[in-house]
């Protein structure tokens, strides 16, 4: 985007705010950053903050404009929230093209979007709707964008998209909050585990897609990595054994409880089989089982028809 357009968008989204009148704020959020810049370094984190912004700003800049990079992420405004779902979306679409080619490095961004009259600076946004926005991106699952219920009052979507209300999420600083998530996949079916950390969704076009909460992909095995490499000469050689043992029965333990947390984003159909028992659903795949604990057997038979129907592809 040329600096003049930048500028003129920046006085267009000035004067829509001291006039009283709503502008539209989003945050993407890079899932698993941290455990990546400690396990593969600071350049291999820095290769995947450059492909992310690269990927996001060349959507944004459609629609509307990039405030800042945050390493992990990205802040952008927006004179409306249609324009702001539209950009996500795109960038959404635009990671998953990127991951299906380089599978082995995939990118997981979850965005949130929120509306509101925010203070403009010279070069930042500050207020309630830049933090609920913010969170919201934290909130949410990979691949996932969230929205709040003003973006939803006031957004008529294309009618290729549409909304589902989410679980009530509890929001750092701000409470709980009624969200929505945008579906911008061409979906059969759909099913989230009754923790709400899992969303299994079939798609037309013959995959199997997996939006995974941030603690199962991140924090947990931010921690056992932690665990794992304690070495002895720093924590002494009874303290390092216990903390690796640690790491293992907490690898069996959310193995037990959730299932893969590395499991890819994406599947064939083909490569995915289903067994229902007692309200815990098994998928397995070529990476693991993954385990969606609390379902009900309607909801268990729904995703059974859809894996079992032909194949789209």
């Amino acid at each position: 985007m040329s600096w003049s357009r930048t500028l003129k968008i920046r006085q267009m989204l000035r004067t829509q705010i001291e006039a009283g009148e709503p502008i539209a704020l989003l945050f993407s959020d890079i899932r698993g950053f941290t455990a990546l810049t400690a396990q593969e370094g600071d350049r291999a984190a820095y290769r995947l903050s450059r492909q992310h912004d690269e990927i996001i700003q060349e959507r944004i800049d459609e629609y509307g404009i990039v405030v800042k990079s945050l390493g992990d992420g990205i802040m952008a405004a927006f004179e409306t929230p249609l324009a702001a779902v539209q950009a996500a979306v795109e960038v959404q679409q635009a990671i998953r093209l990127r991951n299906r080619a380089t599978p082995d490095e995939p990118i997981d961004v979850g965005i949130g979007i929120a509306s509101g009259t925010p203070v403009m600076s010279d070069i930042d946004f500050i207020g309630h709707s830049v933090n609920m926005a913010q969170r919201l991106s934290a909130a949410s699952k990979s691949g996932q964008i969230l929205i709040t219920d003003a973006v939803r009052d006031t957004v008529s979507l294309p009618a290729e998209l549409s909304v589902a209300p989410v679980r009530q999420r509890v929001l750092k600083g701000i409470g709980a909050v009624r969200a929505y998530e945008v579906l911008w996949l061409e979906e059969v079916a759909r099913l989230s585990d009754r923790r709400d950390l899992v969303t299994v969704i079939v798609t037309r076009q013959g995959t199997v897609v997996f939006e995974l909460a941030k603690e199962t992909k991140q924090d947990v095995h931010a921690a056992i990595e932690s665990l794992r490499s304690a070495r002895s000469e720093e924590e002494g050689v009874a303290s390092a054994f216990l903390q690796r043992l640690t790491a293992r029965w907490l690898r069996w333990l959310i193995r037990s409880s959730y299932g893969v947390a590395d499991v890819a984003r994406e599947v064939p159909m083909r490569e995915v089989s289903m067994t229902y028992r007692a309200g815990m659903l098994r998928l397995r795949i070529p990476a693991g089982t993954v385990l969606l604990r609390g379902i009900r057997p309607t909801d268990a038979e729904r995703l059974r028809a859809a894996l079992d129907a032909p194949s789209a592809m």
